[in-house]
């Protein structure tokens, strides 16, 4: 249910706009809206307290990355240095949201020094890494230069021509190392230096000789070295490694020294929270009109939550005056939706797609109640759902999540039980068909395929129908009868065309179904022709009556789509059923006994596991878009801006008071 919602209007002193700030935050119910511009009014945002608070957000974000890394790197070395490490956990899929009083969370500064100074520490470590980690990348291009000269027995500056002779030092291929001969020929003296990777020659001839040998050193592809480091290649390789081992030591010195500091982290989250929450008050601040004494605030609340924040703006100390009204044409009201806690996770699957409008018909209800059923329909085994129930389920026990919270997870455990309803009325059980283990089932959809396909196409039907009759009531509501009867006549073309298809798919049906069907169409075309003409002068009338028939073919094709949870929900049998094949028959090779009993075992646990992880995602999947594209096309608008209010930004904590809004 869409919740109504009032707009608050408000006059006071610029001085005291921050303490109103901290009254609206704790009351977590109100979302301040940009007020409209008036005559000699401003708008005042105090950018400098943003930046300051920036700055501090994004110096705790660096801790959390440091601190990421650091516990990689900790964890890679902890058993090569006997040390016992234990990740500090602050937050995960099994680890409840913290939470803080509200005085709590306003005392939130009290912590800021002493975690300033670990991001300092942290700071200098990390530009220590930052050096060491460049020193690094200069010793290895030196020590790859070097690599293929380290079998050279001279030091590399001695390699120099005098007024007469050249000596030079340089690399050649393995194929021109048979051509040193020539060089020997024509009065070169050359020293061959080889590894197993390199072949490097020094040469020294005569400058008179220059031209001929420097013309067959050509054709050796002899690449002079250009290297004058004053030492042996080999012992400047050495030296350039035992600077990298050094600084890597030093590196992995300093992530151990600085996990010591890592309980910070739940002060770091508890402060990055406070100024979240302190720049967003400041924006609120900037979104008001101001003179030069007072301001104007505009917000919205939930109508019920009005009272609560008249009498707390009432017993305020400070100088205010405030009207609570109804909103008015025009107003750009956020949406509130205010459901139970099992349609409250589905609301997450329609704000993927768009949140809902002010006062349009909240969609929650009927995608949460289609949504169950889909999902069960698309995994259809009972053992898969009751492995996604008892782990969702341990997951929520343990978290124990507010509302609006973990709901993906809720999605899941709430899709487990579909699946063991869907499971247990198909007869599987991870792969096992009910009807070998002497079980009552309704139909298998192996069996009896088809069936699957009928069950699909009908509640894909009922789910379109449902989606128009939404529609056809919130036309009519609006007075808009062509929308209306547009909408309604649906109802009557496929009851038609099931009346007219009955007899020849079930012989024993009576003969007057078909006639009934007929009329039942006749009526239908004639509502929706009736609907496209209506409003319409003219020519215009009978071409809007015309084009309005063509909307049958796209209803139908719609209805094809429904076939996604037939085709899910036969491969989610099938493919377990041969994961359940492969294992007996690969024990019945190895001649059943113990090592047959773990082959399957083994076998089950990793094709099943596949077969719900990859089915369970497809039926999320396939399910969304099924609700987005065949269902909220009959009658969704969307469009809606969420409510966001002032205290609802907090990412690492939640405020626990019982005068708190509990926001979604």
């Amino acid at each position: 249910m869409i919740s109504d919602m009032k707009k608050l209007l408000l006059f006071g002193n610029n001085s005291e706009k921050s303490e109103l700030m901290k009254i609206l935050h704790k009351m977590g119910c109100v979302e301040i809206s940009l007020a409209k511009k008036l005559d000699k009014t401003q708008y005042v945002v105090n950018e400098d307290k943003i930046n300051e608070y920036t700055r501090k957000l994004t110096k705790l974000e660096f801790l959390f990355d440091f601190f990421a890394e650091t516990e990689k790197e900790v964890a890679k070395y902890a058993k090569t240095r006997n040390y016992d490490f234990k990740p500090v956990k602050t937050s995960g899929l099994l680890i409840p949201k913290k939470s803080l009083t509200f005085e709590e969370f306003a005392a939130s500064q009290n912590v800021e020094k002493e975690v300033f100074e670990v991001i300092d520490k942290l700071d200098k470590f990390s530009a220590e890494i930052i050096e060491l980690k460049s020193d690094n990348t200069k010793y290895l291009s030196i020590a790859n230069q070097l690599a293929p000269y380290k079998a050279v027995t001279a030091k590399l500056n001695s390699f120099k021509s005098t007024k007469h002779v050249v000596i030079a030092l340089g690399s050649i291929g393995l194929s021109a190392l048979n051509r040193v001969g020539e060089l020997e020929e024509k009065g070169a003296y050359v020293e061959v230096f080889k590894d197993e990777r390199f072949i490097n020659i020094a040469v020294m001839y005569l400058k008179e000789k220059e031209q001929e040998i420097q013309e067959i050193l050509t054709q050796m592809d002899f690449a002079v070295c250009s290297l004058n480091f004053d030492g042996y290649a080999s012992d400047l390789i050495s030296d350039a490694e035992r600077h990298i081992k050094a600084n890597e030591e030093r590196i992995i010195d300093i992530y151990f020294e600085a996990i010591k500091d890592e309980q910070i982290l739940f002060a770091a989250q508890q402060l990055h929270d406070f100024y979240t929450l302190e720049v967003r008050k400041v924006e609120c601040e900037g979104f008001t009109l101001s003179t030069q004494t007072s301001y104007l605030l505009e917000g919205w609340v939930p109508a019920k939550n009005a009272e609560e924040l008249d009498k707390a703006l009432s017993e305020s100390p400070l100088a205010l005056s405030y009207v609570i009204r109804e909103p008015i044409e025009g107003d750009n009201v956020p949406t509130y939706c205010e459901n139970n806690e099992v349609v409250s996770p589905y609301e997450s699957v329609t704000n993927m797609f768009s949140s809902p409008a002010y006062k349009e018909i909240d969609p929650n209800p009927f995608v949460a109640f289609f949504f169950f059923i889909f999902f069960g329909m698309m995994l259809s085994d009972a053992g898969y759902g009751l492995v996604l129930t008892i782990l969702t389920g341990i997951v929520l026990l343990m978290t124990k999540p507010k509302k609006g919270q973990s709901n993906l997870i809720k999605i899941v455990f709430m899709g487990g039980i579909s699946t063991i309803i869907w499971g247990f009325l198909f007869g599987s059980y991870f792969g096992l068909n009910a009807k070998d283990l002497g079980i009552w089932y309704w139909f298998n959809p192996i069996d009896s395929p088809m069936n699957m396909l009928y069950l699909s196409l009908a509640m894909g039907i009922f789910q379109m129908l449902f989606g128009t009759m939404i529609k056809a009531v919130a036309e009519f509501k609006a007075k808009n009868i062509a929308g209306g009867v547009t909408a309604f006549c649906w109802l009557f073309l496929v009851l038609g065309v099931g009346g007219f298809a009955l007899p020849m798919v079930v012989k024993t049906a009576p003969a007057f179904i078909k006639i009934v069907g007929i009329v039942f169409l006749a009526i239908g075309a004639v509502l929706l022709m009736a609907g496209g003409a209506l409003g319409k002068k003219g020519a215009a009338k009978v071409t809007g009556a015309l084009a309005s028939l063509y909307d049958i073919i796209n209803f139908f094709s719609d209805l094809m789509s429904y076939t996604r949870i037939f085709g899910l929900g036969l491969a989610t049998a099938v493919i377990g059923m041969v994961f359940n094949e492969i294992g007996t028959s690969i024990a019945s090779l190895l001649g059943g006994g113990v090592a047959g009993v773990i082959v399957i075992i083994i076998i089950a646990l990793i094709g099943h596991t596949f077969n719900i992880a990859i089915n369970a995602l497809g039926a999320y999947v396939h399910n969304s878009r099924l609700q987005f594209v065949e269902f909220f096309g009959k009658f969704y608008t969307g469009g809606g801006t969420l409510f966001k209010p002032l205290g609802s930004e907090m990412k690492y904590y939640y405020i626990n008071n019982e005068k708190t809004q509990e926001v979604k």
